[in-house]
C-alpha cells in the first residue's frame, strides 16, 4: 500500500461516512421524498450502496490493465432503472448494511493498490473512449464523486 492509495481510501471512506450520516438522519417522510433523479431518497441511497459491484468491474479492469467494460449509457441506465424498481421499498437498515459492507470491501481493495495500478489507463466507453487512469475512475463519477453527487441530491430532497 502506498500513500496515494491510503489517501484515496480515506477520501472514499469520508464520502461514505457523509452519506451514512445523512441516511441515518432521514425521517420516514424524507426517506420517501423524491430526488432530482426521480427516485425516492431510499431508492437513491440504495443505488449508491448497491452500485459497488458494477463500479468494481471498471476499477479492477483499469487497475489490472484490462479493457474497461463496454457498457453504453443505455446499458447503465437500464441496470439502474431495473434495480431501482426492484428496490423501491428498501429500508434504511438494508441500505446502511449494504453501504457498510460494500464500502469496507472497496476501501480494503483501494488500500491494496500501488502507484503503477493507479496510473494505468484505459479507454472509457462511457466517456466516448477517453483514456482515463484508475485513479481518475476512483475519484471521478465512478466511485467517490458518484457517492458525493448523489448525497447532494439526497440532501436537497424533501
Amino acid at each position: 500500500m502506498g500513500q496515494r492509495a491510503e489517501t484515496i481510501a480515506r477520501d472514499f471512506e469520508a464520502a461514505v461516512a457523509d452519506l451514512t450520516t445523512e441516511i441515518e438522519g432521514c425521517s420516514d417522510a424524507k426517506w420517501k421524498a423524491t430526488t432530482e433523479e426521480g427516485w425516492s431518497v431510499g431508492t437513491l441511497a440504495q443505488h449508491v450502496a448497491g452500485q459497488f459491484p458494477l463500479e468494481m468491474e471498471f476499477l479492477t479492469a483499469a487497475a489490472e490493465g484490462r479493457p474497461l467494460p463496454g457498457y453504453s449509457w443505455d446499458d447503465v441506465n437500464q441496470k439502474n432503472d431495473t434495480r431501482a424498481a426492484k428496490e423501491a421499498n428498501v429500508t434504511k437498515d438494508e441500505v446502511l448494511r449494504t453501504l457498510r459492507d460494500g464500502s469496507a470491501s472497496v476501501a480494503k481493495w483501494l488500500r491494496s493498490l500501488d502507484d503503477s495500478q493507479l496510473d494505468r489507463k484505459g479507454a472509457l466507453g462511457l466517456a466516448n473512449g477517453a483514456e482515463v487512469t484508475t485513479e481518475q475512475l476512483i475519484q471521478g463519477g465512478v466511485l467517490i464523486d458518484h457517492a458525493r453527487g448523489h448525497l447532494k441530491s439526497i440532501q436537497a430532497a424533501g
